[in-house]
């Protein structure tokens, strides 16, 4: 191995250890600016907590298929039960 190669090699290594860097470096300032917005918006420290909260996703009733021609891919519970 050549200097050139040794030193192209610890230069790439050092570009991207760079990149990453700057790339958690951003991310903390934006979540940090995030936070700040919603505690800025926010008109009381309840409201601030929720925006803190998961979202969580709410399951969505099945609806029951009119006949077999309307959703023939959907298996309904008393289909299965009278095979």
């Amino acid at each position: 191995m050549t200097d050139i190669q040794f030193i192209a090699g610890v230069f790439t290594v050092g570009l991207c250890a760079s990149g990453v860097l700057v790339y958690r470096i951003t991310r903390v300032q934006q979540d940090t600016i995030r936070d700040l917005t919603n505690k800025l918006m926010a008109k009381d420290y309840g409201e601030y907590k929720a925006y803190q909260q998961p979202v969580v996703a709410e399951d969505k009733p099945k609806r029951k298929s009119l006949s077999y021609h309307d959703d023939p891919d959907i298996v309904d519970d008393e289909d299965t039960s009278r095979h």
